[in-house]
């Protein structure tokens, strides 16, 4: 659709006069170029303008003045710029400062005196001596370890490897310079990289129905302290077989580059309740790291703004086949028109929209389709 085309649609949806027309295409045209143009879930062809006239004349006429407000004055759209600065952001301002602070301990020296020598050179050991493993496909691994220059032999993009790479892993630590004069090293420091949590349910929780604990964080941690030794034949299928086995307590560091403050607090609970039951010869410990975190607030505004809730909520706006699904029960669905889990977010990913934002953003069905249309992952 050309952009003319575009703007007269727009214009007759909208009910706008030739002067309202000028002076919102422009805010428009500016916003679709500088970010919604490039998201990665578009057809071939397909731009924010067009997407945009599609969704509002699928909303009743009644309702488009108060959705094109959302959008122009609420939406929070993280560009893929935006979200590889954050990534660069994780070593920087997180995994650099937490590894210069244990060189210095390490050490013995005072935290003022990180550029001695002796902690350049055991930060150079604890780096090369720490496993960095991607929680999802949106991790971004390949870019934090080109900003950080970690090996390739310590970088995971997923957190089931099969054993041959972990042999391989292993047994590329033992042969770096770095580590030259240690008898036979092992990892022993793990960085969890994600980009994006909003509830932090897909990472651990709770499940009433079966008693149990689920998530990414749970399988992890289940696979760091499982006590293998393949040394005496077993077969190496853990995660474990790259840590000392004799060693007694693991420091996880889970970073995000982009969380809300709800997300933080449900993993903080559901954790250390976890680790408060398992039954475990190690000693798991854990640090949250967070670039940018998404305050309450800005879903607690839309849950307060109540000609926004109606909107939201009425049948026309929402495609129940297009959202619910399994997956999305194991979130708090009373209100399941404000996203997965209740989470009432405005948020739009460059490569997807979580299914915690707003469904009237990402539903996609033949009488609704969202404005950034969505792929599942599940």
């Amino acid at each position: 659709m050309n952009s003319n085309l575009a703007n007269q649609l727009l214009a007759s949806i909208m009910k706008w006069d030739a002067q309202t027309l000028a002076s919102e295409r422009a805010a428009l045209e500016f916003m679709g170029s500088m970010k919604y143009d490039g998201y990665d879930r578009y057809m071939p062809g397909m731009r924010f303008m067009s997407s945009l006239v599609q969704w509002l004349n699928d909303i009743d006429e009644a309702d488009r003045d108060e959705a094109f407000k959302f959008i122009k004055e609420r939406l929070v759209f993280i560009s893929s710029t935006q979200m590889n600065y954050l990534v660069d952001l994780l070593y920087d301002s997180k995994i650099r400062p937490s590894l210069l602070d244990m060189a210095t301990s390490e050490t013995g020296m005072r935290s003022y005196m990180r550029s001695n020598a002796k902690v350049r050179e055991r930060f150079e050991i604890e780096k090369r001596s720490s496993l960095v493993i991607g929680l999802s496909d949106g991790a971004h691994t390949d870019i934090l370890r080109r900003s950080a220059q970690f090996n390739n032999e310590q970088v995971l993009t997923n957190y089931y490897p099969d054993g041959k790479k972990l042999k391989d892993m292993l047994e590329a630590l033992r042969k770096d310079e770095k580590l030259k004069g240690i008898e036979n090293p092992y990892f022993h420091r793990v960085f969890l990289i994600d980009d994006f949590t909003a509830s932090g349910k897909s990472f651990i929780r709770f499940d009433n129905e079966d008693g149990k604990y689920h998530g990414k964080l749970k399988k992890i941690i289940d696979e760091l302290c499982t006590i293998g030794y393949p040394e005496r034949g077993q077969k190496v299928e853990h995660l474990s077989y790259l840590l000392k086995p004799d060693l007694d307590e693991i420091q996880i560091d889970i970073l995000f580059c982009i969380a809300t403050e709800k997300a933080i607090t449900n993993i903080k609970t559901a954790l250390d309740a976890y680790l408060a039951v398992k039954d475990t010869p190690r000693k798991v410990t854990y640090t949250i790291h967070v670039v940018q975190v998404l305050e309450d607030k800005l879903s607690d505004d839309i849950k307060a703004d109540k000609n926004l809730v109606d909107v939201l909520k009425k049948e026309k706006h929402f495609v129940k086949e297009a959202v619910l699904s399994k997956s999305y029960s194991v979130g708090k669905d009373d209100n399941p028109w404000l996203g997965f889990d209740e989470c009432a977010l405005p948020v739009v990913l460059a490569h997807n929209t979580p299914n915690n934002s707003l469904p009237i953003i990402w539903q996609d069905a033949e009488r609704f389709h969202g404005l950034f249309p969505r792929i599942s992952r599940h």
